[in-house]
C-alpha cells in the first residue's frame, strides 16, 4: 500500500546583500509555485455570493443560498408593506419594491439597504419587471387601464401602455380592482408581456416601440401568473377556475400572438382531501396561482393554491407530463396556500411562497424558511452586484 506523504515547505529569511537577496527572491517564487498551502484562494475570479431577498411584513429579509439558506440579515423599509412586486437592475445596484401600504414603487441601494427614493406613479402599483440592461421598468397599475415605463434611475415615467381594465365575474367574483397585473420581459428585453386580470389574453408589446402587436389566447377565462417559454413559442398560464394551466401559441404566421391551444388539469391527492377541509374562500380566489418554467426549460411548475402543494410536469412531448406532487407542508394539520413560484438563477432551487424550497433535481424540501410571493435571488461579488433573478 502506497501511503501519500504531506511535504511541509518551509522558508527560513536571513539577513543577506543585494545580490543574494534576488537570488533568495527567485528562490521564494520557485517555492511558492511548488507550494499548494502558500497560495491563496484570490487567485482566482472572486467568490460569488448567493443572496435570496424575501419581502416580508414591513421590510425584506436576505439569506444565504450557499449556506442552507440561512437568514443573514432584514432591511427595514419604514412606512412599508403590503407588497406587490419586486426587482433589481444590478447596473444601478439597486433593488424595487412595489408597496400597497402607501401605494408606492420603492428604491432601495443594494449597497446600503436604505431608501433612495420613492414614487406614487398610478393607483395600485402591481408586478413589475425590468429590462436585461437594468434601465428600464415595465410596471402595471390595477387600478388603472395602463403600465408605466420608467427609468430605473429616477423613477420618472418614459411612457405608457394602455390596454383595457377587466370586468369582474357574475359567477366566483375574485374582488376588485380587476386591471393590469402581471408582467414578463423576454430574455433580450425587447418584448413585454402584459397580463390584466379576468382578461382572457396575455397582451404583447414592442418595447422599442411600447405598442402592443399581439396577444396570445382567448383562454377559457381570465388568465392569473404565467410564464412564456425562452424561445418564445408557447405561453403557459394559470386560468381562473382550473387546478392545472392551460398552453397559448406566441407566434404564428409569422406574427406575434396565437390562440391557446389546450389546458393540462391535475387533481390534488385523495389524501389530502381528507386531512383538511376547503376553506369558504380560495385563495386568489382560484384553485391555481402560481406558474413557472425552470430555467432549463425542461419542466413547468404549478401550485395547488388551496391543499399546499406543488406539481412538476415534464416538457419536451406532445404534451406536458405530470412527474411528481410536492407537498409543501411538515404537518398535515399545516394549510400553506401558495401562491407564486420563482427559482434560483441556476435552477437548484425552486420558491413557492408556502414556507419551503424545494431541491428541483431530487424534489424534495431543502429548507424551510418565511418565503413569500415576492421574491428573488441577487448575486454578489465583493459587494458589488453582478446578476439578479426575476420574481
Amino acid at each position: 500500500m502506497i501511503r501519500p506523504i504531506r511535504v511541509a515547505c518551509v522558508i527560513k529569511f536571513t539577513p543577506v546583500s543585494y545580490p543574494r537577496f534576488l537570488q533568495s527572491l527567485a528562490l521564494f517564487a520557485m517555492a511558492f509555485s511548488l507550494c499548494p498551502s502558500l497560495q491563496s484562494a484570490d487567485n482566482k475570479a472572486p467568490d460569488r455570493q448567493r443572496r435570496l431577498y424575501v419581502t416580508d411584513k414591513s421590510g425584506i429579509s436576505v439569506y444565504d443560498i450557499d449556506h442552507g439558506h440561512q437568514l443573514l440579515k432584514k432591511i427595514d423599509v419604514p412606512d412599508s408593506g403590503d407588497y406587490k412586486g419586486i426587482a433589481a437592475s444590478v447596473q444601478l445596484g439597486k433593488l424595487y419594491v412595489t408597496s400597497y401600504k402607501k401605494d408606492e414603487l420603492i428604491c432601495l441601494d443594494l449597497k446600503t439597504d436604505k431608501v433612495d427614493w420613492r414614487k406614487h406613479l398610478g393607483a395600485y402599483a402591481d408586478s413589475m419587471q425590468i429590462t436585461p440592461d437594468g434601465k428600464r421598468m415595465y410596471l402595471p397599475f390595477r387600478d388603472e387601464d395602463f403600465w408605466q415605463v420608467v427609468d430605473t434611475a429616477t423613477g420618472n415615467v418614459i411612457a405608457t401602455i394602455h390596454t383595457e381594465r377587466g370586468k369582474n365575474y357574475d359567477v366566483h367574483p375574485i374582488g376588485n380592482p380587476v386591471g393590469p397585473h402581471n408582467t414578463w420581459l423576454n430574455k433580450n428585453g425587447t418584448r413585454a408581456y402584459l397580463e390584466v386580470l379576468t382578461v382572457p389574453y396575455v397582451q404583447i408589446a414592442d418595447t422599442s416601440t411600447n405598442q402592443i402587436i399581439g396577444k396570445v389566447g382567448p383562454f377559457a377565462k381570465g388568465v392569473r401568473p404565467f410564464a412564456v417559454s425562452e424561445d418564445e413559442k408557447l405561453l403557459y398560464a394559470n386560468v381562473d377556475g382550473i387546478l392545472g394551466f392551460s398552453v397559448g401559441r406566441v407566434q404564428q404566421d409569422g406574427k406575434w400572438g396565437g390562440p391557446a391551444l389546450y389546458t393540462v388539469e391535475t387533481t390534488t391527492p385523495p389524501e389530502r382531501l381528507r386531512q383538511v377541509n376547503m376553506p369558504a374562500h380560495r385563495p386568489h380566489s382560484t384553485p391555481s396561482h402560481g406558474i413557472n418554467i425552470r430555467p432549463d426549460q425542461k419542466e413547468v411548475w404549478i401550485a395547488d393554491s388551496t391543499f399546499g402543494y406543488i406539481y412538476v410536469f415534464a416538457l419536451g412531448s406532445d404534451r406536458p407530463k405530470q412527474i411528481a406532487s410536492i407537498p409543501l407542508f411538515k404537518d398535515p394539520k399545516d394549510q400553506p396556500h401558495p401562491g407564486w413560484i420563482s427559482f434560483s438563477i441556476d435552477g437548484k432551487y425552486a420558491y413557492p411562497d408556502g414556507g419551503a424550497v424545494i431541491d428541483t433535481a431530487t424534489k424534495e424540501i431543502a429548507a424551510r424558511i418565511p418565503t413569500s410571493e415576492k421574491l428573488l435571488e441577487i448575486d454578489f461579488s465583493e459587494s458589488k452586484p453582478i446578476e439578479a433573478g426575476r420574481r
